[in-house]
């Protein structure tokens, strides 16, 4: 399974059966952002990606036209982060579980560690600091700014 792949399968579980009431909750790891907007904002991402290599994807479900034509570009591995990381997002938001397994925290882990710097000039992560002690899962999404604990 690939990292996208993951990712598709923990956005999916985080949204599945979302009443209207909750697209309105508040999403305190995106400031602002409900989670409608967090899903929205998913879905703009993946149309404009879609959209820019001429895929034209006919079907309502971007996720899956992405699957279809796009996980072998490079960029499909910061959608797998985008969708892993906003997973976890809503899924807290919902007040559900939110654990990630070891095959997701390294991947996210390696990301961060390949990204460096750059992960965070465009303002979109901001590098959280954490004690030590805080565990695997709190340590990794700190590096995007998450509040795990």
């Amino acid at each position: 399974m690939t990292a996208y792949s993951r990712g598709v399968e923990l956005f999916r579980a985080a949204t599945a059966d979302l009443t209207a009431a909750e697209l309105d909750l508040p999403v305190p790891s995106c400031p602002g952002w409900t989670i409608s907007d967090v899903v929205t904002h998913v879905a703009d991402n993946h149309a404009a990606v879609l959209a820019a290599h001429g895929v034209d994807h006919e079907s309502a479900d971007l996720l899956a036209a992405y699957d279809e034509h796009l996980t072998r570009q490079p960029r499909a591995i910061l959608e797998a982060v985008e969708l892993t990381v906003h997973a976890w997002d809503v899924a807290r938001a919902r007040g559900m579980r939110a654990d990630l397994d070891d095959v997701t925290l390294d991947f996210l882990l390696a990301f961060a560690v390949d990204a460096g710097e750059q992960l965070y000039v465009d303002g979109e992560f901001e590098l959280m600091l954490v004690s030590t002690d805080v565990g695997r899962q709190a340590s990794v999404l700190a590096l995007y700014g998450r509040d795990a604990r």
